[in-house]
């Protein structure tokens, strides 16, 4: 007699064998549920289990189902690199000038990406012609590990299905993160951060290459509500240090002339809440700068010291010359 364990065994091997057959699956898909004797959310749990352990190859999307008549969850093993050749295949054909600079951005995070595409041969003389003209220093591109890829994967599912995770988390000292909300994935300061809701309703911003693990919860899925009452503010999120539900304050500073031109009203911002203010006589500029803490601005005004003066709040100005006379402290010794 086969037990439950072995039932179910058998159930993953046979749709693991039926994606790899390059077939659409789908919890709805009564034929399939039929055949393996099981109702639509049992399906649907297989579905997503095998996509949680393989995600970097089982891709989930929203479909158009034909027979159905309607748009359902598909499990499919996606080619990746032909998805994103199509892509740039299409700004290739549409003679999209002002994008060239991506083919040699995608060239310089993964070359393979191009060279499956129909018009490779173009590509390449593409990239070949533009290499002296576009240098990327940094990419967007997060650099991950081969673990890390994984659990990027899974957090994405995770943010998709409004999932309750419990997640292992090692920054300065080890942490297990249990039935936290699994809210939005932020790409700010050249890294990627999970944002999650914890238990005592706090936002929390996790470095991607911290999370040492992200596995299920006791509970299943959160309400879609939840994600917007922190519409507004993942739109105000200026970094990792931007606190939600603090009191705001205002930073008041003055850019120096040397730098001033980096200010102009006509320059783009550093910070989502810079605002420009006044020009001064003797060529420097007054601008402004919201902040929840102080450490979310304060390294930011460090990078151009001597060239930025704090005018107020007088806090910040103390603990700006406190930084300072520790690290001439550490300098001087």
């Amino acid at each position: 007699m086969q037990t439950t364990v072995g039932t179910k065994v058998e159930h993953l091997f046979f749709l693991l064998e039926s994606l790899s057959k390059g077939e659409t699956l789908y919890a709805q898909d009564t034929r399939l549920q039929e055949r393996l004797q099981v109702n639509q959310r049992t399906l649907y749990r297989y579905l997503d289990e095998i996509h949680e352990r393989y995600a970097h190859i089982v891709n989930t999307k929203k479909e158009f189902v034909e027979s159905l008549g309607r748009r359902l969850t598909v499990f499919k093993i996606y080619d990746v690199r032909n998805e994103v050749s199509k892509v740039l295949k299409f700004f290739m054909e549409n003679n999209s000038d002002d994008l060239r600079w991506l083919l040699q951005l995608v060239h310089e995070n993964d070359p393979t990406l191009l060279y499956e595409a129909d018009t490779k041969d173009t590509l390449k003389n593409c990239i070949r012609s533009d290499q002296e003209v576009f240098l990327f220093v940094g990419t967007p591109f997060e650099q991950f590990k081969r673990n890390e890829n994984k659990l990027f994967k899974i957090a994405t599912t995770a943010v998709k299905h409004h999932d309750y995770r419990t997640i292992h988390y090692c920054y300065h000292n080890e942490e297990s993160l249990k039935d936290v909300k699994c809210l939005k994935l932020i790409f700010m300061q050249n890294n990627w951060y999970l944002a999650v809701e914890e238990a005592q309703k706090k936002v929390r911003f996790l470095r991607f290459c911290f999370i040492k693990s992200i596995d299920y919860s006791r509970k299943n899925s959160f309400q879609r509500r939840v994600l917007d009452k922190y519409s507004d503010f993942f739109h105000q999120v200026q970094n990792p240090m931007t606190l939600y539900a603090a009191v705001q304050q205002t930073a008041h500073l003055r850019a120096s002339k040397t730098i001033a031109i980096y200010f102009r009203a006509s320059m783009k911002p550093f910070f989502p809440s810079q605002k420009f203010l006044q020009s001064n006589d003797d060529g420097s500029i007054d601008f402004s700068l919201s902040f929840t803490q102080a450490i979310e601005i304060l390294p930011f005004i460090k990078q151009w010291q001597p060239h930025i003066t704090i005018l107020s709040p007088q806090t910040l100005k103390d603990e700006l010359i406190d930084d300072l006379r520790c690290s001439l402290e550490h300098h001087c010794r």
